[in-house]
């Protein structure tokens, strides 16, 4: 999101806001009016003294409005029902003001209810936001690496104590407290204008529920979704139109069992039945890769989506040229399938007959 349109949409939902501050205090506003209205008139028409012939309309809206505010500019007047108003107008004033700054402050106070109206506000005035409904330890994570992709996010969480909470609107997250199963609330974040939405709550009916919800609202946004059921993640795949459905334990289960082996894997993911590795690798004096080209790695087996000079002040080149050659003290990021990664771990690190592939270039 570029600066102008984030200025534009803040300058909308700072104009709506406001308008529904005026929306809150509609009820005193008016009852002053019609109390302003009513004294000007009386005093228009019984207010006048001898000698000094009526007051006109604006003299006596001026002597109204004052009354209202506790201040009598005028002596009173002779006429019963001018004496009446006179006497009851200030009485009314100090209970429709007190409403008026009681029904303020309670809206201050009450900083939940100003964080929903808030937070629909805003997401009324947005397009390609992301709604994230769980703000957990995974759907905080998801949520920190959204932010960080610059993407506007909204997140319902059900637990008001969550330490989630405060931490995600700090990093600029606008969290409504709720249960993401009602559809009004899902509505209010204004889902027909969402880039996506993320169900992570750590229960797999209210998942479903919410996911099933959100495509009544809309049937092409993309949803995904958290399960722990693999089974269940694969039937709602296939047959509820969820397009990503991930199972938190599969998932995690490759990225356990693999660094395992190694402590140079640092990430999994899955291409069909085949789970990948991602090792972070120095090379070492000698080895196979010493030397040895990007595309010299990549026949062997291995793909190297990253690499660093031995430097200090040394980056990261991405992707990495095939014609790069590694040598001792680079770091490489390579992905090779989990059955080979010892193989690999060996060719990077430990003495042995180089990968040839002729190519020019060093990193």
């Amino acid at each position: 999101m570029n600066a102008r349109s984030a200025l534009i949409r803040r300058i909308k939902g700072e104009a709506l806001y406001f308008g529904w501050a005026l929306r809150t205090l509609s009820r005193p506003l008016t009852g002053m009016l019609l109390v302003c209205t009513l004294g000007a008139v009386v005093h228009h028409e019984f207010g006048g003294h001898p000698g000094r012939g009526d007051p006109s309309w604006s003299e006596s809206f001026f002597v109204s409005y004052c009354l209202l505010f506790l201040e009598h500019l005028e002596p009173t007047p002779e006429h019963p029902l001018a004496q009446l108003v006179h006497y009851l107008q200030p009485l009314v004033g100090v209970f429709l003001v007190s409403e008026g700054i009681l029904r303020l402050g309670m809206g201050l106070i009450n900083r939940e209810q100003n964080a929903r109206v808030w937070s629909r506000i805003m997401a009324s005035v947005s397009e390609g936001h992301v709604v994230v409904c769980g703000l957990g330890s995974v759907g905080f994570r998801v949520t920190e690496e959204l932010v960080a992709m610059g993407l506007a996010v909204f997140a319902i969480e059900s637990d008001p104590n969550s330490p989630f909470v405060e931490r995600a609107r700090q990093l600029g997250v606008f969290v409504v407290i709720g249960d993401a199963r009602t559809d009004e609330l899902l509505r209010s974040l204004n889902i027909s204008a969402a880039r996506a939405v993320i169900v992570a709550t750590d229960n797999d009916l209210a998942n479903l529920e919410i996911a099933l919800d959100t495509r009544e609202i809309r049937q092409d946004v993309p949803i995904v979704m958290r399960l722990f059921d693999q089974r269940l993640a694969d039937k709602v795949k296939s047959s509820l139109g969820i397009q990503v459905s991930f199972s938190t334990s599969r998932l995690a289960a490759p990225l356990f069992a693999t660094a395992a082996l190694h402590r140079s894997v640092i990430g999994t993911h899955r291409v069909g039945a085949q789970v990948l590795a991602t090792l972070e690798l120095e090379v070492g004096d000698g080895a196979a890769f010493d030397g040895a080209s990007v595309a010299a790695v990549s026949a062997a087996g291995g793909t190297i989506v990253a690499s660093r000079g031995a430097g200090p002040a040394s980056s990261w080149s991405i992707p990495a040229p095939p014609e790069q050659r590694l040598h001792k003290g680079c770091t490489v990021h390579l992905v090779v399938p989990t059955g080979r990664v010892d193989e690999f771990v060996r060719l990077a690190t430990q003495p042995g007959p180089r990968l040839r592939i002729p190519q020019a270039g060093t990193v």
